[in-house]
């Protein structure tokens, strides 16, 4: 017998709704970090560093600060932006320190950003981790229904224990369906920022470089 997908999560119990928030909650991030993200792909990274460096190397800042004005967009309602470009700035305007202390201080400041880059993330991961554990719950829940009706003598209580494995069984599938794409989205995300933080550091050091081109390494 053919049923329809909102006669199934019904069948699942009250434990699918929760895991519907939780499903809702998980592309919500996923959506928002995949177009965060774009802003550090590392062809977007290398050309504001290239033009930031040209900008600087003939004495123009005010150019250079542009170009990292101009790198922040947005696509649909999410704000796209290297994180480099507020770290630039930063160099631009203390470019008075010392070359130690302008690349300790940026360095610092490169640690902000991408601490609001991985704001967010924390929920995927805890989505990926609890998800199974409340299709498990429901699973449980469909059991204990099961054995409940089992234990009447009465055959029309066949019904209610294939309700009960029926929502056991939809619940661990809508577990798995939630934590799975959490735990691989979050997995991606934080694997392209841990590549990308060395190139991060480079265009720092590249950029101070410039800036403080008079003072011995």
């Amino acid at each position: 017998m053919n049923e329809s997908l909102f006669d199934l999560l019904v069948k699942g119990g009250y434990t699918i709704f929760v895991l519907i928030i939780c499903s809702i909650l998980s592309l919500k991030v996923i959506i928002e970090k995949y177009f965060t993200f774009k802003g550090i792909k590392e062809d977007k990274t290398e050309d504001l560093t290239f033009k930031v460096k040209t900008a600087l190397e003939k004495n123009k800042p005010t150019e250079a600060i542009e170009y990292c004005k101009q790198s922040e967009s947005k696509i649909f309602l999410f704000k796209v932006i290297n994180p480099l470009a507020p770290v630039f700035r930063y160099m631009i305007d203390h470019h008075y320190y010392n070359k130690a202390e302008l690349i300790d201080s940026s360095v610092t400041r490169l640690d902000r950003e991408v601490s609001k880059l991985e704001k967010g993330l924390g929920v995927l991961a805890t989505l990926g981790a609890i998800s199974p554990f409340i299709g498990l719950f429901g699973t449980v829940l469909g059991i204990i229904r099961s054995f409940a009706a089992l234990s009447v003598q009465d055959t029309q209580n066949y019904t209610k224990v294939m309700s009960g494995i029926a929502e056991a069984l939809i619940a661990t599938a809508a577990g798995l369906f939630v934590a799975v794409p959490a735990v691989m989205f979050y997995n991606y995300f934080i694997k392209k920022l841990r590549l990308t933080l060395p190139l991060f550091e480079d265009s720092i050091h590249e950029i101070a470089h410039v800036i403080k081109k008079d003072q011995a390494n």
